[in-house]
């Protein structure tokens, strides 16, 4: 009789090399393949349904897997090299094509790009739950939701990354860059409590527990199932905290998970339970650090808190209901229920003596550069919320008379009376809210019916309805928002600064249906799909720049004395819909050509839409609605080889970008507030991508892969153009993305050796090297200089042109970063106790090392001009104008470092 397991053992036998390259996830009822279990291997169990069934639903699984793309599966092996000090992001860079770099350790402002596309463009999802902001794509809004997530390293079994655009049933919402698949940890069928504990590098700890009930058998007398119908219970619980490998970046993390798994039919059919509740609190740089600040106090320095932080504590909670049922042999369905919020503080604060007006130097400056402060005077604005400024509202706010000044320093006071321009002294410091609930639910069904004619199909069919609110205002992009002058901001009427009271939403509903129709002796397969996605999209607030002014604000002595009043209720709503056609040709070369066992051929076409982000429904001075869904067209082709010890695989991509999202705001001159959408840009990634494992022996294996990315512009037009979006500019036509790698590579050995020192134990050595190529990077140019017509935007030698290009960020021609490589160790001995030590069954060791040879290299660079109060010109063509807020300074280069050699000692004790 075939068990559960046995049926997992016997897919195995159709893959050729798993050693530590996982399948893809199974079916209901069935166990994850571990990448290491071998082709015979059974657990012992003894209940098992009839062999006809278990025969039957094998072959089902066989042929519900789709045909061959360029899937990348990520397994045990790589979450163990990646590290305590790594994440889910930085996991990803063990793929082709996958560039990623954070600032800090452990869930820590990940930025992620694929082929190109940036991370807030790419789907991510626990087991087929949308997990990225259906709002904004990725953590949410800008400088949201930045420490922690809603599922960490070690609440994850492996992952899919399917680049460019998944097959639609794993496609999920809002993509156009592809579809990150995790999988969650689930519980063992042992029994069994581990206690962990890990020390490491820039004073990181790391402690937890996991307790695993196995199968609960003997429960209530065997009522909720025996033998593969029992239910199966885990929790786990560990506490991550790091000084940070930039100085004042302190983290902390708490990951919790609690899962259930209940089998039935005969293990056929599965319900899951799934409950996520982390935690993620420090400080962050959200701007790389200027070069002249780290030349003098070092490549790893940063302010201090006193000068300037970011602070912000996160709290993510997931709930995901899922159940999958084995309904005959030609039809299984599922039904997915879940619910996600996020709660995001963030507290930004510079000392108002790091302010200098014109352009001179604050207190923290250090070679004509000063820091980069994400507070209102950090930006020059603060005159904008003077009466006579666009953001002055008599009714909300009444910073007139800068009753904050009482705090300020007399220095500061009396330098910015001298130029004649608004203190910082209460515009310093910000303390702002976010909070998202996401509700949603996906039916599914797959159906196999008989061949007919020697013709299978396999019918896949479902959908996703989610919705997702947030009180995060348009233009503001946050909930309710405080200004101060100290660090510690009270959150009073008198302080709040945007008298809100609206928010943003989006209800997505999506379709899908694909069939995989498989020909000629099963070697021609043919997968057609379609997806229909639409959204209904809204965003409002009463207290909106260039929103409708209320009777009452209208009616008060400012507004009455003839001062422009602004600010008002505004609403946008916005319904899309977008059809995306599928289609996936794969061929077997085994029956035509023996000699070539193991080698397909496939190829697809495919489209994917991201809808336009809700930050962007904001009053639009285009004088459109918000921007409709960008679309990628993509193009694949390639080869893949399985066969015995050695799996290769080989493709090329194309894929284009049209109506690319587009973002401008004048923070400066008579239009100061005024925001532009668009979705006019283009842009076309394509390359190559190659990868292979080879077991050279039981013990050894040996693997690597390697990708081409040529990214560039195809258009003139308004974008965010770094990978991070951090920088808003123009993409110049022909001009490359930055930061994405023309080059990337993984490659290693890995070396798994059992019984080394004592019967059944187990050493496992797992070195690798990662190459980064040349990124392209940016500059910030002064609006003096032409570099073209931009649609929208009056002519050059215009004041007009000046103050819409003054700061804008472009492609840097004379800049880059160049290539670096890293290499990682991972060395781990599992020992069991044989009985000797009581109720602890097997201790694990682990040494695991982060450039071990301490490479030095930036992850994130580029020239910018740092914004200023800069008065107004007095002598030229613009005489007596406003000065741009990136006029007054000079421009200077910043950067990111990369984290230095790192090592990190875990200790694992299972009882």
């Amino acid at each position: 009789m075939l068990g559960a397991t046995a049926i997992s053992s016997l897919l195995l036998t159709t893959t050729a090399v798993v050693a530590q390259v996982p399948t893809n996830n199974p079916p209901p009822g069935l166990p994850a393949n571990t990448g290491t279990q071998s082709a015979g291997s059974a657990n012992g169990n003894t209940a098992a349904p009839s062999e006809n069934i278990t025969v039957r639903a094998a072959r089902q699984l066989l042929r519900e897997k789709n045909s061959p793309s360029g899937v990348t599966e990520l397994g045990s092996a790589q979450i163990a090299q990646t590290g305590v000090q790594g994440s889910t992001a930085t996991l990803l860079r063990a793929a082709p094509s996958v560039y990623v770099y954070q600032q800090g350790i452990g869930n820590n402002e990940p930025v992620i790009s694929i082929r190109g596309a940036r991370g807030l463009e790419v789907a991510q999802t626990l087991d087929g739950v949308p997990m990225q902001d259906l709002l904004n794509g990725g953590g949410g809004s800008y400088l949201q939701n930045l420490l922690g997530g809603h599922f960490n390293l070690d609440q994850i079994s492996g992952v899919s990354l399917y680049p460019g655009v998944a097959y639609p049933d794993k496609s999920t919402f809002g993509t156009i860059g592809g579809t990150i698949a995790y999988s969650s940890l689930r519980p063992s069928n042992e029994s069994k409590v581990d206690v962990f504990g890990s020390v490491g590098s820039f004073k990181t700890f790391n402690e937890g527990f996991e307790v695993d009930t196995g199968r609960l058998d003997k429960v209530f007398g065997g009522l909720l199932g025996t033998g593969d119908d029992a239910p199966k219970m885990m929790l786990k619980y560990s506490n991550l905290q790091t000084a940070g490998y930039i100085d004042y970046t302190p983290a902390r993390y708490n990951n919790m998970e609690f899962a259930f798994d209940k089998p039935y039919g005969d293990g056929l059919s599965l319900f899951q339970a799934t409950a996520i509740y982390n935690t993620g609190s420090g400080l962050i740089t959200p701007e790389p650090v200027p070069l002249p600040y780290l030349a003098q106090n070092g490549e790893f320095s940063n302010y201090s808190p006193d000068q300037q932080f970011v602070r912000q504590n996160n709290d993510y909670f997931t709930l995901i209901l899922k159940n999958d049922t084995y309904i005959n042999d030609y039809i299984t369905a599922g039904l997915t229920a879940f619910y996600l919020y996020s709660d995001s503080y963030t507290e930004n604060y510079g000392n108002p003596t790091i302010f200098a007006p014109s352009g001179e130097p604050g207190s923290a400056t250090v070679g004509g550069a000063s820091p980069f402060n994400q507070t209102v005077a950090g930006f020059g604005e603060q005159s904008g919320y003077q009466p006579g400024g666009p953001y002055y509202d008599p009714q909300s706010y009444f910073y007139g008379a800068n009753p904050q000044t009482a705090g300020c320093p007399a220095s500061t006071v009396a330098q910015f009376a001298a130029a004649g321009q608004t203190n910082p002294c209460g515009f310093n410091s910000e303390y702002s809210r976010v909070h998202d609930d996401t509700y949603g639910f996906q039916p599914r069904v797959t159906i196999t019916p008989p061949n007919i004619f020697g013709i299978a199909n396999t019918i896949k069919i479902g959908g996703l309805v989610a919705k997702e609110t947030s009180d995060a205002s348009p233009g503001a992009n946050t909930g309710p928002s405080y200004l101060g002058i100290y660090s510690e901001i009270p959150h009073t009427p008198a302080n709040q600064v945007n008298g809100f009271d609206g928010g943003t939403q989006r209800t997505i509903y999506q379709g899908y249906a694909q069939d995989k129709i498989d020909l000629f002796q099963n070697t021609l397969h043919l997968t057609p799909g379609v997806t229909l996605e639409g959204t209904d999209s809204s965003a409002d607030g009463d207290k909106i720049l260039n929103g409708t002014p209320s009777a009452s604000l209208l009616a008060t002595a400012y507004c009455q004395a003839g001062n422009d009043c602004l600010n008002g209720q505004y609403k946008a709503h916005k319904w899309d819909r977008e059809w995306l056609p599928f289609m996936n040709v794969a061929y077997d070369l085994d029956k035509i050509l023996p000699a070539a066992r193991g080698v397909s051929l496939y190829a697809s076409y495919a489209t994917s839409a991201l809808f336009a982000p809700t930050t962007d429904f904001g009053p639009n001075a285009a004088g459109s609605g918000p921007p409709g869904a960008s679309i990628v067209h993509m193009y694949e082709g390639g080869i893949k080889y399985n066969r015995q010890n050695l799996s290769l695989s080989f493709d090329y991509f194309y894929q284009h970008i049209e109506r690319d999202f587009g973002f401008f705001q004048y923070q400066s001159g008579p239009l100061q507030g005024t925001e532009i959408y668009s979705n006019l840009g283009q842009r076309e990634s394509k390359g190559i991508e190659a990868s292979a494992i080879y077991q050279v022996s039981h013990d050894w294996q040996l693997f690597g892969n390697v990708s081409h990315t040529l990214a560039k512009y195809l258009k003139t037009s308004l974008a965010s153009v770094t990978v991070q979006e951090d920088q808003f500019g123009l993409a110049l036509r022909g001009a490359p993305e930055s930061g994405v790698p023309d080059w990337l590579s993984t490659f290693g050995v890995d070396y798994d050796h059992r019984s080394t020192l004592t019967h059944g134990d187990e050493f496992n050595v797992r070195f690798e090297g990662q190459y980064t190529g040349k990124q392209a990077t940016t500059y910030d140019v002064t609006g003096l200089t032409n570099i073209g017509s931009i649609a929208g935007v009056p002519p050059f030698g215009t004041y007009g042109y000046y103050n819409a290009t003054a700061g804008q960020t472009v492609y840097n021609p004379n800049g880059g970063i160049q290539p670096f490589a890293v290499f990682n160790l991972d060395l781990n001995y599992k020992l069991p106790m044989h009985g000797h030590a009581g109720p602890l069954h097997t201790i694990d060791f682990d040494l695991n090392g982060l450039n071990i040879f301490n490479t030095r290299y930036f992850q994130y660079f580029y020239n910018q001009i740092s914004p200023s109060s800069c008065g107004t010109f007095t002598t030229g063509p613009f005489k007596g104008q406003q000065i741009s807020n990136y006029g007054c300074t000079r421009a200077f280069n910043d950067a990111l470092p990369g984290e230095p050699a790192a090592i990190t000692f875990t200790v694992r004790a299972s009882f």
